[in-house]
């Protein structure tokens, strides 16, 4: 008979094993919540941000009211949509659609008369919701427009922010600075909106302050390889192109590509590459000089340019010294350009009408042009309307045209002064 000693010897590995292995368990079980704690943590806050909307058809607008503007939205039946959120004598401003069109983002000034940024969900009754704080105001609002597979709830638009470009998380409802560069990770929530170590002329020195003073908007291209940005200056603005790919740990130097009284850029869907507007054209830096040693002559004065990113060549699509040019659309299939045509005189653009461009120099190109005093056109999601407003009587109405029928259709009649209309992004296939 063996003695107790040996017999308990041989039972402990066994139960060893037993108590490793639900140890192990439990240690899995309760990494596994904590996950799921912090991910509920983290998105609790955004639970709206799943949400779905049906708004195909639909058209995002600002209505001029005697004292504010509000963003309103047209359904396809003509019915216009206010939001409940609004309060008198606001101001909403720069709107913008979600890449698959569930909710638009917007900047105001009606809660605590500082801009901050607004999401508004088409799909919900609930007013629009405040997604930032502080008394630094917020405009600009871009999504990624050639990475179709962002999804809404993730997708995340940048901003600028005090003269500082910013990239918004809309899922902990904080920003993040990308550029100027920065050496630190300077996060900003809610609570922190206003912090800005260094201030923001410190932020301006070195390159980018030989660049300009501060930007006025920025957009990812490329594919999120470059933000192009336009840079407000002394005198005019300045479109600068910054690589957004480290190169021995470093982000390549900024790049100007144009200079002018007034800038104004899109980005393709299709290939990531830039078109951008340019008013009484200037030499982005010093003036170059030619191979006879003398100073070339400014290509053109007011122009549509094509600037293709991997060559980092520009493409002059058309220029005129006489005719203006604004707001550069590009059809969702990048096979043209829409702009905004009119008179500048005395620094100050007058709207005539809209015509399309190729995206390349063209000479049999057959494009579409209507006259009249017509603002902030753009394209549908299938490409096949335009939407634009339409000043007559003093007031703007908004107007859908089909570019297969001659007759554009008054969407909004004498209901109100309107601009900047938007169709939503969405086709029945995205929802």
């Amino acid at each position: 008979m063996g003695s107790p000693n040996s017999n308990s010897s041989s039972i402990l590995p066994k139960i060893s094993k037993k108590l490793a292995s639900r140890t192990l368990a439990l240690i899995v079980v309760v990494g596994g919540l904590v996950y799921g704690l912090e991910w509920f943590l983290r998105v609790r806050s955004d639970l709206k941000g799943l949400q779905t909307a049906n708004t195909v058809g639909w058209i995002s607008a600002i209505q001029y009211l005697p004292d504010g503007q509000q963003l309103v939205l047209i359904s396809p039946d003509g019915k216009i949509h206010k939001d409940a959120g609004y309060k008198p004598h606001s101001t909403d401003k720069d709107a913008v659609w979600s890449p698959h069109g569930n909710f638009l983002y917007f900047v105001s000034d009606r809660t605590d008369q500082n801009f901050n940024l607004f999401r508004w969900s088409p799909g919900s009754d609930e007013p629009a919701e405040q997604r930032t704080t502080g008394t630094r105001a917020r405009s600009n609002p871009k999504f990624t427009v050639d990475i179709p597979d962002e999804k809404d709830s993730t997708a995340k638009p940048l901003i600028t922010c005090g003269g500082l470009v910013q990239q918004f998380d809309p899922t902990n409802q904080s920003t993040e600075q990308v550029l100027p560069p920065t050496t630190k990770e300077i996060a900003q929530s809610q609570a922190t909106g206003d912090e800005n170590p260094g201030g923001i002329e410190s932020q301006f020195t070195g390159v980018y302050g030989n660049l300009g003073t501060s930007f006025r908007e920025a957009q990812w291209c490329g594919g999120k390889t470059y933000i192009a940005g336009i840079m407000r200056r002394e005198t005019g603005e300045v479109l600068v192109l910054q690589g957004m790919e480290p190169v021995n740990g470093k982000l390549p130097q900024p790049r100007a590509v144009a200079s002018g009284d007034r800038i104004e850029m899109a980005v393709s869907p299709k290939d990531g590459n830039i078109v951008f507007s340019v008013e009484n054209f200037r030499w982005p830096e010093s003036t170059p000089l030619g191979p006879d040693g003398k100073p070339l002559k400014k290509p053109f004065i007011n122009g549509v340019v094509h600037y293709d990113l991997k060559t980092g060549k520009g493409d002059l699509v058309m220029g005129d010294p006489k005719l203006a040019f604004s707001g550069p659309q590009i059809r969702p299939d990048g096979s043209c350009v829409l702009v905004t045509i009119g008179d500048l005189a005395s620094g100050t653009f007058t709207a005539r009408g809209m015509l399309t461009l190729p995206m390349v120099r063209d000479p049999n190109f057959k494009g579409l042009r209507i006259p009249g005093e017509i603002h902030e056109p753009s394209w549908s999601p299938d490409g096949l309307h335009i939407v634009f407003a339409l000043r007559t009587n003093g007031k703007r109405a908004i107007y859908d045209y089909r570019i297969d029928d001659p007759s554009p259709r008054n969407i909004t009649g004498d209901d109100g002064d309107f601009g900047v209309p938007r169709f939503s992004p969405q086709t029945k296939a995205d929802n």
